[in-house]
C-alpha cells in the first residue's frame, strides 16, 4: 500500500491534472499513466487463463481482478487516487488503462484458489483469504505472505480469513471435531454393496482431496442420494461453512437456467448442489464437461461476439432423492462417487451446530492443517497420486485415495471400497434403465437363459415386455439398442453374467444368465474383441 505522505501528494498530483488547461482525453491520459506507473512501483500485472489481474505487494500481498464491476479494484483506485467510479470516463479511462498494461506487459502465471500442491518440492499451499498462505511439508506448517515461492491466490472477497493456532498459540480447542463434526456427520446407509464405515472414508477423502486438486486434473463427483432427514445437505453445509467462514451455503439450481451451474463452477474451488432431482436442462452434459476438465466458452458481457473461456478446477456435490437428473448417463457416473443415506431417528438444531462450527472454526482449521501435514510426512511424493491398475476411470483420485489408505495402515481398503463403487453406481444406472428390468423378465422365459440373441431379436423380444410392465421403452430400432448395450454392458455385468461375440455369421450377439446360474453355464465363447 502506498505511504500516506505519498498517498496524499498522489492525490494532490491527480487534482492538479484536473485542473489543469489540458484538454478532456489529455488529462485522462496522464490520469491513466500516473496510476498505472504508481501500482508497477506497487507490485505488478498479470496476464492469466482466468483473466486480467493486479498483484500487489504490500502489507499483505493481494490479487486484485481487473474488471470494470471489480468492488475491490473500485475500492482501491478511489482510496489511492480519489477517483470514485461514478466518475464514469475517468474510472472506465483508468481500468482499461491497466486491462492493456496487464494484457501486454503482464506475466504469465497459474492463479490458484484454496490451495496448491508443488509435487516437485512437496509443498501443500493453503490460502488464509487475507493475503497470507499456510505452507506445509509434513513436518511444519509455515506462514507466509500470497505469491511466495510464486504461487499466488485468488481470494473471493466474501471468504472469510481463519487462523492457525501453533503450538504456541492459544485458542478455543475442540478435541477430534473434524471427524465428529463433518466427516461422520452423514448419517450413511448400511447396505449389501458398501458399509456405512467405507462410505464415511470415501466421503472424508473426497473432502481431503480438494486441497490436493491441482493434481487431480480430473476431479470426481460426489452423488449421495437419501431421503430428507439423512444429513446429507447438513454435512455439506457444514463442510463450506468450515472453508469460507459464515458465506458457505449449499446452493440449487433452476431448471431452466443452466448457466447457473456453470457460473458457480467457473467462480468457486467447492460447490455443492441441493435437491437435484428432476431434470435440468444441460446438466448432465456439464457435468461431463465439468469431470473431465473441459473448458467452458461463454459470450463475455456486454460484448457482441467476444468469446471467453473458463476451465473450472472445481470439486462439485450434489444431494439427491430421487436422482432422475442422471437420465441414464453412464459417462457421468463413471466419473461418480455415489453414496448413500438414510434418515435419522433424532434430530438436533441445526443452527446450533453451525455456530459450534463458527465458534471452533479456527480450531477444526488447525486440525485439518495439521491432518494434511500428517498425510505428507507418511507418503512418498512420488507414491501420492499414483496407481497403476484403475479400478475406476477416476484413476487420479482412486491414486489420491489409495495414499490415504496405505498412510493410515490399511491399504486393501481403497481397493475394496472402489469395487464396491462399480456395483453402486451400477444401481443408479440401471434403476430406471428398461433394458434391465426387461432382461430380468425376459430370463423367466425358459430357454433364454445363455441363448445367443442378436440386437434384432431383444428389440423383438425385450419391447413387448417394456409395454407389459408399462416401462418407456426409448429404443426405435435394433442399432439404437445394441449402441446402449455396448455403453451399459459393465454395468450390466453386475447384474446378470453376459458375454457378448460375434457368431458364425459375424453378427454380434450376447448370452445371459442370472448371476445364480452362471455355475451352471457353458464354457465362454471368444470375446468379440478377440474374434474381430
Amino acid at each position: 500500500m502506498t505511504a500516506p505522505h505519498k498517498k496524499h501528494s498522489i492525490v494532490n498530483t491527480v487534482s492538479d491534472i484536473r485542473r489543469s488547461a489540458m484538454k478532456a482525453f489529455e488529462k485522462r491520459e496522464e490520469i491513466t499513466k500516473l496510476v498505472i506507473a504508481d501500482y508497477k512501483s506497487n507490485g505488478k500485472f498479470f496476464n492469466t487463463s482466468e483473466g486480467l489481474f493486479y498483484f500487489e505487494n504490500q502489507p499483505a500481498p493481494k490479487l486484485y481482478a481487473l474488471g470494470q464491476n471489480s468492488l475491490q479494484l473500485s475500492a482501491l483506485i478511489s482510496d489511492r487516487f480519489g477517483i470514485n467510479q461514478a466518475e464514469r470516463r475517468e474510472f472506465e479511462h483508468i481500468v482499461n488503462g491497466l486491462r492493456h498494461e496487464a494484457h501486454l506487459k503482464g506475466r504469465t502465471v497459474e492463479i490458484r484458489r484454496l490451495s496448491y500442491y508443488d509435487a516437485k518440492s512437496g509443498r501443500l499451499y493453503v490460502s488464509r483469504f487475507d493475503g497470507w498462505v499456510y505452507r506445509l511439508n509434513g513436518h511444519s506448517v509455515l506462514r507466509v505472505p500470497n505469491g511466495a515461492d510464486d504461487v499466488f491466490f485468488w481470494d473471493n472477497p466474501s471468504w472469510k480469513p481463519y487462523q492457525y493456532f501453533s503450538k504456541k498459540t492459544r485458542g478455543k480447542s475442540r478435541k477430534s471435531g473434524l471427524v465428529q463434526l463433518i466427516f461422520a456427520s452423514a448419517n450413511f446407509s448400511q447396505n449389501e454393496k458398501i458399509n456405512a464405515d467405507d462410505q464415511r472414508w470415501l466421503f472424508s477423502v473426497w473432502l481431503l482431496s480438494h486441497f490436493f486438486g491441482s493434481l487431480l486434473p480430473t476431479k470426481p463427483l460426489l452423488l449421495t442420494c437419501g431421503e430428507k432427514g439423512s444429513g446429507k445437505t447438513l454435512a455439506m453445509r457444514k463442510w463450506l461453512r468450515l472453508i469460507y467462514g459464515t458465506c458457505g451455503e449449499v446452493t440449487s439450481l433452476e431448471r431452466g437456467k443452466p448457466d447457473g451451474f456453470v457460473a458457480a463452477i467457473c467462480s468457486n474451488p467447492i460447490v455443492a448442489f441441493d435437491n437435484v432431482d428432476e431434470h435440468v436442462s444441460r446438466l448432465a452434459d456439464h457435468l461431463a464437461q465439468a469431470a473431465t476438465g473441459i473448458a467452458f466458452k461463454r459470450r463475455e458481457l456486454f460484448t457482441t461476439n467476444t468469446e471467453i473461456e473458463y476451465r473450472p478446477q472445481c470439486f462439485i456435490a450434489l444431494n439427491s432423492r430421487t436422482p432422475k437428473f442422471i437420465d441414464g448417463r453412464d459417462d457421468v457416473l463413471d466419473r461418480t462417487l455415489v453414496l448413500t443415506t438414510v434418515r435419522f431417528k433424532n434430530f438436533c438444531g441445526e443452527s446450533e451446530i453451525l455456530r459450534e462450527i463458527s465458534d471452533h472454526r479456527n480450531s477444526l482449521w488447525t486440525e485439518l492443517l495439521r491432518s494434511l501435514n500428517r498425510l505428507l510426512a507418511r507418503t512418498p511424493r512420488a507414491d501420492l497420486f499414483m496407481v497403476r491398475h484403475a479400478i475406476s476411470r477416476m484413476a487420479d483420485f482412486e491414486g489420491f485415495a489409495t495414499a490415504i489408505a496405505r498412510a493410515e495402515g490399511e491399504p486393501e481398503r481403497a481397493i475394496r471400497v472402489f469395487q464396491s463403487l462399480a456395483k453402486t453406481r451400477s444401481d443408479v444406472l440401471l434403476d430406471q434403465e428398461p433394458i434391465a428390468l426387461c432382461i430380468d423378465k425376459w430370463l423367466d422365459v425358459s430357454g433364454n437363459a445363455g441363448r445367443e440373441v442378436s440386437s434384432k431379436e431383444l428389440q423383438q423380444e425385450l419391447s413387448p415386455i417394456a409395454r407389459n410392465e408399462g416401462l418407456s421403452w426409448p429404443y426405435r430400432n435394433a442399432h439404437s439398442l445394441g449402441q446402449r448395450l455396448a455403453n451399459i454392458r459393465s454395468n450390466l455385468a453386475e447384474c446378470f453374467e453376459m458375454t457378448t461375440h460375434l457368431n458364425s455369421s459375424k453378427t454380434v450377439v450376447s448370452c445371459f444368465w442370472r448371476k445364480t446360474e452362471s455355475l451352471n453355464r457353458p464354457e465362454s465363447v471368444v470375446p468379440v474383441n478377440q474374434a474381430a
